[in-house]
């Protein structure tokens, strides 16, 4: 069995312990899902396990195997490269294929030993079966791109996908994988899931897909602190343990603060018999009447102060925090007039592209999933529905009283904004106070907190405020764009609460199998050919 070997690992970032003094083993056969809150040091863990960051302090004994991490961006040094060459490039193809090429047209007694060394590197890497292994990946990624193309004119999501097959072609022992999954669609997830779940490799995940990990990982590295606990456990298990490790806690929690509450009257009871016993008047020849009052006082005080040191010895999990659940019901009574929505043989698109015809009635509560290949136009579609660009036919007829708000990809992870959160949640409402503060506690944002800089906020409390602000607007009507993109799960798991108790309608675009599940729609649109999918009955456009 060949390990890779972390001990002690500890990195600083702007003034911050990231990590902290971390060790691990990553055996054969391990997959491991790296679990943690955005900011926590997932990615740094990641690249300074690569070699892309340095060490402060400890060691990594890779014990002779290669590692290679997916990366987020090319470099514009290697725009120019053609895809099917950078491709070679990052997997070390290109250049034993360009030396052994020079070796073959000129071989010679004298470099017949550089060849072979040559060649055995090159068979190394799967060399003579690169085209068709390029093939296989490309397909299975849903990137239909001519590989002579240079990497440069390629779109931002073509690059991300062409970085995701350098990563699996290559020949690595362990594999790093930073949210593999962005920018691919849900036959593409399908595809790298199976393709992962066979390839007889090491491999450390970070993915907000939590279906990917159930179905990958056999091992869960939780991330917080600085600090990583394994779990020799699936996902779906390791989810299990911590609601079981939730109860557990919630018990103690509960029985230490019944205690306390128990001490804390007994001992209010106490003082209020010593002051009684202090403030009762006594006749001077009434000496007996004084002292019993006097000895009172002395032992009640006595009891009341070993009653206080008893609350003290109680221990308060003051890290704990009780599961607050989301309600994002909404009193929809003072709807008069009409909340449908029905499109009508809907183009939408551009000049060079457009899609097809769409027609499909949305009454009010009605739930969509719109599902399509990525630019087969389902954010088209969204943009003309909140008429930022025109149709280029059909009509969308909107009720009088419909009130869309709308969660793009990056508008639950923004952080541009300096307000407060009171400001933040105010700036576009004339709502008072009180109803205002009522709606964040329903979300769960303490009035402690009003004052806090929005853009200090974690993308967990950034949801609740960006919700939050749908409900102080009162919408009826939820249009989500990826919503789940960039958050961390705990941020997704706020956004499934609240779209499971939303009273509205919700059109939805996801790639998240797992929020799709939880959207359960009653109607599927497909904008490939408009296709319309109920439960178990598909219907066509007329």
């Amino acid at each position: 069995m060949i390990r890779m070997i972390v001990s002690n690992l500890s990195k600083n970032i702007n003034g911050k312990d990231l990590l902290d003094d971390i060790s691990f083993v990553l055996n054969d056969g391990n997959k491991v899902g790296l679990i943690g809150k955005n900011g926590v040091g997932k990615s740094t863990l990641l690249k300074v396990i690569s070699g892309v960051l340095p060490i402060d302090s400890g060691k990594i004994n890779l014990n002779g195997q290669t590692i290679k991490l997916l990366k987020q961006e090319i470099s514009k040094d290697d725009y120019d490269y053609s895809v099917i060459d950078y491709i070679k490039k990052e997997i070390n193809i290109l250049e034993l294929e360009r030396r052994l090429h020079e070796l073959e047209s000129n071989l010679t007694d004298d470099n017949m030993e550089e060849y072979g060394n040559v060649l055995e590197q090159f068979l190394g890497v799967d060399g003579y079966n690169f085209d068709s292994n390029l093939d296989m990946v490309l397909s299975g990624l849903k990137l239909d791109i001519d590989v002579n193309k240079k990497v440069g004119t390629l779109s931002g999501g073509q690059k991300i996908k062409i970085l995701l097959a350098s990563l699996l072609l290559s020949n690595a022992d362990i594999l790093l994988l930073d949210e593999p999954t962005n920018n691919l669609d849900i036959e593409a997830i399908e595809w790298l899931e199976n393709y992962l779940i066979n390839l007889d490799k090491k491999m450390i995940i970070v993915s907000h897909d939590e279906e990917l990990l159930n179905n990958i990982t056999n091992k869960i590295f939780e991330l917080e602190g600085g600090k990583i606990t394994e779990y020799n456990l699936k996902y779906s298990d390791y989810l299990d343990y911590k609601d079981m490790e939730y109860e557990h806690r919630l018990e103690q929690y509960e029985q230490a603060q019944e205690q306390r509450k128990k001490i804390k009257a007994s001992i209010q009871e106490a003082k209020e018999w010593a002051n009684k016993g202090l403030s009762t008047k006594k006749k001077d020849n009434d000496k007996l009447s004084a002292n019993f009052s006097k000895e009172r006082t002395k032992k009640t005080s006595s009891k009341a102060s070993k009653l206080t040191k008893e609350l003290e010895k109680i221990e308060v999990d003051t890290d704990f925090r009780k599961r607050e659940p989301i309600n994002f019901t909404i009193d929809y009574s003072d709807i008069k007039g009409n909340g449908d929505i029905y499109i009508e043989d809907l183009i939408c698109g551009y000049k060079d592209f457009c899609t097809p015809a769409i027609k499909i009635d949305i009454p009010f509560g009605t739930r969509i999933q719109i599902f399509g290949k990525n630019g087969s136009g389902k954010t088209t579609l969204i943009k003309t529905l909140l008429k930022e660009i025109p149709p280029i036919g059909g009509k969308v007829h909107v009720g009088n009283d419909v009130k869309i708000g709308y969660i793009s990809q990056d508008s639950l992870d923004n952080d541009s904004s300096d307000l407060s959160i009171y400001e933040y949640l105010s700036q576009d409402s004339d709502i008072d106070k009180s109803k205002l503060f009522n709606i964040l506690n329903k979300f769960h944002i303490n009035y402690e907190d009003k004052d806090k800089a929005y853009n200090s906020l974690s993308p967990g409390q950034r949801t609740r405020v960006n919700l939050a602000k749908l409900a102080i607007n009162k919408i009826n009507v939820l249009i989500l764009d990826e919503a789940t993109n960039h958050l961390d799960i705990e941020a997704i798991h706020i956004l499934e609460e609240v779209i499971s108790s939303f009273n509205g309608t919700i059109i939805s675009i996801s790639h998240n199998r797992a929020f799709n599940e939880c959207l359960d729609p009653s109607v599927i649109l497909n904008v490939e050919d408009a296709t319309l999918t109920y439960p178990d009955k598909v219907y066509k456009k007329k």
